[in-house]
């Protein structure tokens, strides 16, 4: 396998310090993009430096791009300076079919991930091999040697070029890597925004290894261990409630509904161009230009200190409304509570702690 390793390796001097590139078998490129969470509106044929140019942009609201070429039986979705593909979302973009991932990123951790039907079967940390995770870790051992990537000691030197020979190993399973210029030439593009999609919440939880730093985690931690799933729903739909209170925006048209809905144990999802889909869209934005704006010299300067502040209140809140509306109530009620118990006040209440206590214990 590792005879294209040469190949694998320019495409990554090509794509850049961070990127990601998904596999996904059975669909075309606007099916990949749509199951990334793809906003309809914002399809368009752009080249890879257009989507990096929007990425950066203030008056664009830092959307997080991707694109999408299609290559055999095949979807190649490219995240440029994004890492989507080998977290929680893979796992929702594999449903009823395969999905393949690889990261590379520079400043953090590259990964491979594998996923069937929305079950993670295998990753790992390209760099540390033995770091495995997966319903079955060892699933693709002979192709991970194959390309070089064979689990190595601890005092064993990381496999060279680990990026690029992950790279090679995630297209061996989708038939092959694409052309460096189809990846870097025009392709259909859109904003991405995983919050659409069926994906688990990707905000924090409380766990027990944070009690140690906030007397009242603990406390939420036993409850939530010891609570009824019934218990668990309402407190992560109550959570939103409170948080969509203390924001001015829970008279936002659906809210009401979908959160009713979600207490009683369903899932309602939130179509992106229903009233409540687009003010959850400028949600996302705003919480993204008050974050991204930080490194942008000239963005830093477009938003005052409480639109800033206003921005990442926002962004806590969305984590909790996503929450409150995943199926599993256990997942929903530890990152709906992620606010409660590490967020800035006033999401951060100590009433608010003592409330939810009473409703886990009840």
């Amino acid at each position: 396998m590792t005879t294209g390793l040469e190949q694998a390796s320019a495409l990554c001097d090509a794509l850049g310090e961070i990127f990601c590139l998904t596999f996904v078998r059975g669909v075309d490129a606007r099916e990949a993009l749509l199951r990334f969470g793809a906003y309809p509106d914002t399809f368009a044929e752009l080249d890879l430096e257009a989507m990096e140019e929007r990425q950066e942009s203030y008056a664009e609201g830092y959307p997080a791009m991707a694109g999408a070429i299609t290559h055999g039986e095949w979807a190649v979705v490219l995240e440029p300076s994004g890492f989507e593909g080998t977290g929680s979302l893979l796992e929702a973009v594999s449903a009823g079919t395969e999905a393949v991932a690889a990261l590379r990123h520079d400043y953090a951790s590259p990964r491979f991930a594998y996923a069937v039907d929305g079950t993670e079967i295998a990753g790992f940390d390209p760099e540390w091999p033995e770091r495995t995770w997966g319903a079955d870790p060892d699933r693709l051992l002979d192709r991970r040697r194959a390309a070089g990537l064979e689990p190595a000691g601890p005092d064993d030197p990381s496999p060279d070029e680990a990026v690029a020979r992950a790279l090679l190993l995630a297209a061996g399973i989708a038939g092959g890597l694409p052309a460096e210029q189809r990846l870097t030439a025009p392709m259909l593009a859109a904003q991405i925004e995983p919050w659409f999609t069926t994906a688990c919440p990707s905000g924090g939880t409380i766990r027990a290894d944070h009690t140690d730093r906030e007397p009242h985690r603990a406390a939420l931690v036993a409850a939530v261990d010891a609570a009824t799933p019934a218990a668990k729903r309402a407190v992560a739909v109550a959570e939103a409630r409170r948080i969509a209170a203390l924001l001015g925006v829970a008279d936002t048209p659906g809210l009401a509904d979908v959160l009713t809905a979600a207490e009683s144990g369903h899932s309602p999802g939130v179509p992106l161009d229903s009233p409540l889909g687009r003010a959850v869209r400028g949600w996302l934005r705003l919480a993204t230009t008050a974050s991204n704006s930080l490194n942008d010299h000239a963005g830093r300067r477009r938003m005052t200190d409480a639109e800033r502040r206003r921005g990442y209140r926002f962004g806590w809140f969305t984590n909790v409304l996503r929450a409150a509306l995943y199926p599993d109530p256990d997942t929903a009620v530890r990152t709906a509570l992620y606010a409660l118990g590490s967020g800035p006040a006033p999401l951060n209440d100590p009433t608010a702690v003592a409330e939810v206590l009473t409703r886990l214990r009840a």
